[in-house]
């Protein structure tokens, strides 16, 4: 156990999820699924977030990461192009949904975007519909507590 005032604040062995309770994903593939990096209260107590990282290497399947769902916190969802010289260019094309019924919209996305979502709102599904380059997709809950 470190002495160190902070050291409990530097995880360098982040929790690894292969299930994932908000969104149900079987026989997947173009993406580092089951391996998904996580931060929750299991990690850290005063964590009261949820940290989910993935790399998109291929159009995945299935082809929506997940449907259109909703969830009881606010998320903030990262999509960065891995291209060192452009980290604007996101480095493929990416359909995102959001709303339902008459009020949903679609968005095409093909530069490095972050998308802030409201709790309780629509959204989804996550298309990856052409990746050139691997794409980083980072998900955030926000004051969830523990990822259950």
């Amino acid at each position: 156990m470190s002495t160190r005032k902070y050291s409990k604040y530097l995880i360098s062995n982040p929790k690894l999820v292969r299930e994932l309770v908000y969104h149900d994903l079987k026989n997947v593939s173009g993406f580092t699924f089951p391996d998904e990096i996580y931060l929750d209260k299991d990690i850290l107590e005063e964590a009261n977030h949820w940290l989910d990282i993935t790399w998109i290497w291929d159009k995945t399947t299935p082809r929506e990461l997940p449907g259109a769902h909703s969830h009881k916190f606010d998320e903030i969802v990262l999509l960065v192009g891995s291209n060192a010289r452009n980290l604007r260019d996101l480095g493929g094309e990416v359909e995102w949904g959001m709303g339902e019924g008459k009020d949903a919209e679609t968005y095409l996305i093909t530069a490095t975007t972050l998308i802030y979502v409201p709790k309780g709102l629509v959204h989804g599904p996550l298309v990856f519909k052409r990746v050139d380059r691997p794409i980083l997709n980072i998900a955030i809950g926000i004051n969830t507590g523990k990822y259950a």
